[in-house]
């Protein structure tokens, strides 16, 4: 128990870096480096590790590398203070997701890494040779280059003259980079808001579905490409979309069936207008080229093929569909493109087109690295694609848990991860999915009993001298309550708290006026807690302010998470909102800093 004391004393960072953290992208994704230190810290070589919400694997990677530790996990190690028996452990991955348990199972199939290279060079260069000729256009100098990535645009309507504008050459401007918030038609020469304008819409035949179907009007209006390695830019021309039309038109011939969208709580009337099947989330080219590379991996061996597939689908949701994206950065002179934002189906005003063959050969390169990491670990990772609310494993054989369960309400994961688990022809069981969500009919009691019962399981199979660590991660005092009742009426205790320190938070971490820094940790036990001292809440967050004065180092969403986990390891119920919190923290700051100046 000294080294998981040891540990539990100070954050522990978890950056959003390294081989395993940039092969593919999940939502609240932890790197496997930090949860090993927490597994080394609790367990001996050749023992067992369980994670109940396992995700994309990462618990298990983590129980695999123990046996050949990274520089970074014993650069952890040193830094806590720690010398830990490093060897291999076994894990065990609960994981309902299709994609996740898909990812965890790839990754940690222990396939060779030179393997992995070699087919991806012969996939990439055999891709190229065959379908790169889609993504062919003329540069400024009559050349023909390839294409790197077109900015397509949103078609608007003007409200007083009906006139076509185009956002891309009427919203927008470069060198600097600006997206205008009024637009003044070139027909009529009216101002108006853009969140006021309208988008045009269009019919089309859609050659999957066979029917004529109505969508947004998106054209293309800005490509960049390379020709004998330089680089260029150029506005669309009328022979660009002469080429998207015809790649469309070829969709009619593709052998493939549409694959329909099951919407919830993500989907928007506005920007996934006309959107009811996962091609409609392509440009035709796009679809067509992800279609053609997906099918190729069948030539290869079962483990190869299943590898080249993941590399497809970490590709996939974030830089192949329409949610790819450009945005403004301060005095840049061009527009600087990013990938789809985490977490949710976004599709702006100026989606993006890349190219996927140039793409692939970029992104292999991290699995290469996590495939190399592997290739030589002994442990045993079994990953189970069901739900955890009934455990296979028998009563008290489980060393140690870490697990991190969905928060509530804050992710809809089968409806993000949808994208890619219809590549996989088998999506996510939303019965068993354990959220809140409206569209499934699932309140704060479902989730609670649900939760209750994985946290009832992790007792029965939990040592009677083992530890479980919890990641949480919640806004809402309601979704905390019903954490704490679904743990202690497992039986569990709170033993220890913690900050899980990510050092770069989630889309919606950083836009929530209600977000939360830093995951609360907790670890539990099967222990009989002593009776906690009392404290009111409004102190025990004066307390952490007036450290944190100290230190030099405040910040109202780290006292929300302190807080939490205060109450938590007192048993204490949480019943501040962290919106409503922040106005206290405000206002006892103040107090805190009027009473310092008063003497």
């Amino acid at each position: 128990m000294s080294d998981i004391r040891t540990i539990f004393e100070r954050p522990l960072p978890a950056t959003r870096n390294g081989a395993f953290f940039n092969t593919f992208s999940y939502p609240t994704k932890i790197s496997p480096e930090s949860i090993a230190i927490y597994i080394v810290a609790t367990t001996r070589p050749g023992e067992t590790v369980l994670d109940t919400f396992s995700g994309s694997g990462s618990t298990g990677i983590a129980a695999l590398l123990c046996e050949h530790p990274t520089e970074r996990m014993k650069e952890l190690a040193g830094d806590l203070g720690i010398d830990p028996v490093w060897g291999p452990r076994n894990a065990i991955g609960y994981e309902i997701g299709t994609y996740g348990s898909f990812a965890a199972k790839t990754i940690s199939s222990r396939l060779k890494a030179n393997e992995f290279k070699k087919a991806v060079t012969d996939f990439v260069g055999k891709a190229g040779e065959q379908l790169m000729h889609y993504y062919s256009a003329v540069d400024p100098d009559g050349k023909t280059g390839i294409i790197r990535y077109i900015i397509w645009s949103e078609i608007l309507l003007c409200p007083y003259c009906g006139e076509e504008i185009s956002f891309f050459e009427r919203g927008t401007r470069r060198n600097p980079v600006i997206f205008e918030k009024d637009i003044i038609c070139p027909h009529c020469r009216k101002k108006t808001s853009v969140d006021e304008m309208k988008f045009q819409t269009e019919e089309y035949m859609d050659g999957l579905t066979g029917k004529s179907e109505i969508r947004k009007k998106r054209l293309p209006s800005w490509v960049y490409g390379t020709t004998n390695g330089k680089n260029w830019d150029r506005p669309a021309t009328n022979e660009d979309l002469e080429k998207a039309a015809a790649i469309e038109r070829e969709m009619q011939d593709l052998n493939d069936l549409p694959k329909e969208i099951q919407w919830g709580e993500l989907h928007r009337n506005g920007y996934h207008f006309g959107i009811s099947y996962l091609h409609q989330f392509y440009t035709a080219r796009n679809y067509l080229i992800m279609r053609k590379l997906w099918d190729a991996a069948n030539t290869y061996s079962p483990k190869v093929k299943d590898a080249l597939r993941l590399l497809l689908l970490s590709y996939n949701a974030s830089h192949c569909t329409l949610m790819t994206r450009v945005v403004a950065k301060k005095n840049a002179k061009d527009f600087v493109l990013t990938g789809a934002q985490s977490g949710v189906l976004y599709i702006s005003k100026l989606p993006v087109e890349k190219n996927i063959i140039l793409g692939l050969e970029r992104k292999s390169k991290p699995f290469y690295e996590a495939y190399k990491l592997l290739e030589n670990c002994t442990g045993d990772y079994l990953i189970k694609n069901k739900s955890s609310e009934k455990l296979d494993e028998e009563e008290n054989t489980i060393d140690f848990v870490f697990t991190d369960p969905p928060f509530g309400d804050f992710i809809p994961y089968a409806e993000v991860n949808q994208i890619n688990e219809l590549w996989l022809e088998k999506t996510t069981d939303r019965k068993r999915e354990i959220i809140i969500s409206a569209s499934q009919n699932k309140g704060i009691s479902d989730y609670q009993a649900m939760l209750s019962k994985v946290f009832s399981e992790i007792k029965r199979v939990l040592k009677d001298s083992s530890y479980a660590a919890v990641v949480f991660h919640a806004a809402k005092a309601q979704i905390w309550s019903a954490f704490e009742n679904s743990v202690s009426d497992a039986g569990l205790n709170v033993e220890l708290t913690n900050i899980l320190d990510k050092k770069q938070a989630s889309f919606k971490q950083v836009v929530s006026e209600a977000s939360v820094q830093g995951d609360p940790l907790l670890l539990l036990s099967k222990k009989i807690q002593k009776e906690g001292e009392i404290e009111d809440e409004e102190d025990i967050m004066e307390r952490i302010i007036l450290s944190m004065e100290e230190e030099n180092n405040f910040d109202e969403r780290r006292v929300y998470s302190l807080y939490v986990n205060e109450c938590l390891r007192k048993s204490i119920h949480v019943t501040y909102d962290a919106k409503d919190a922040y106005i206290l923290i405000r206002q006892l700051r103040k107090d805190v800093m009027d009473a310092a100046l008063q003497g």
